[in-house]
């Protein structure tokens, strides 16, 4: 199976629906990286690098439709997102199927009659897009 290496500023795309919550991204989706290696003069991202991730988002809900803030962070590659073959201190991540997402509210969405004060963190899902850097995995 082949899949695309996950390089320095590749663009991340989450699922919009985080548990209860719909989230939107109010910043680009982006991912640094911290490989020594480089590929077409990009660093290469390796595992770990997912977890430095942190988007800031809006969300809002059935009961509660006029937006609150938090944040989206990466909290677990899925197995075919690191190639342990291939390394650069650690494994690369490649594109791969889906990673799992949590999206953690800041400040509360809310309706006329009050603010949400539930807030509880939510999870989510995403994948890498926009690699251009191949890798074939066997």
């Amino acid at each position: 199976m082949s899949y695309f290496v996950i390089v320095d500023n590749d663009t991340l795309q989450f699922g919009t629906t985080f548990g209860m919550y719909t989230v939107t991204p109010t910043e680009p989706c982006l991912i640094k990286a911290s490989g020594i290696a480089q590929i077409l003069n990009k660093k290469v991202c390796v595992a770990g690098d997912e977890l430095k991730v942190s988007i800031k988002a809006t969300y809002i809900s059935s009961a509660f439709p006029t937006p609150g803030s938090g944040s989206i962070t990466i909290t677990q590659l899925a197995p075919d997102q690191q190639a342990t073959f291939a390394l650069s201190t650690m494994p690369l991540i490649v594109t791969g199927s889906q990673f799992t997402a949590l999206f953690t509210p800041q400040s509360p969405a809310s309706n006329p009659q009050g603010p949400d004060t539930a807030m509880a963190p939510q999870p989510g899902n995403g994948k890498f897009i926009n690699s251009q850097t191949f890798v074939t995995t066997g």
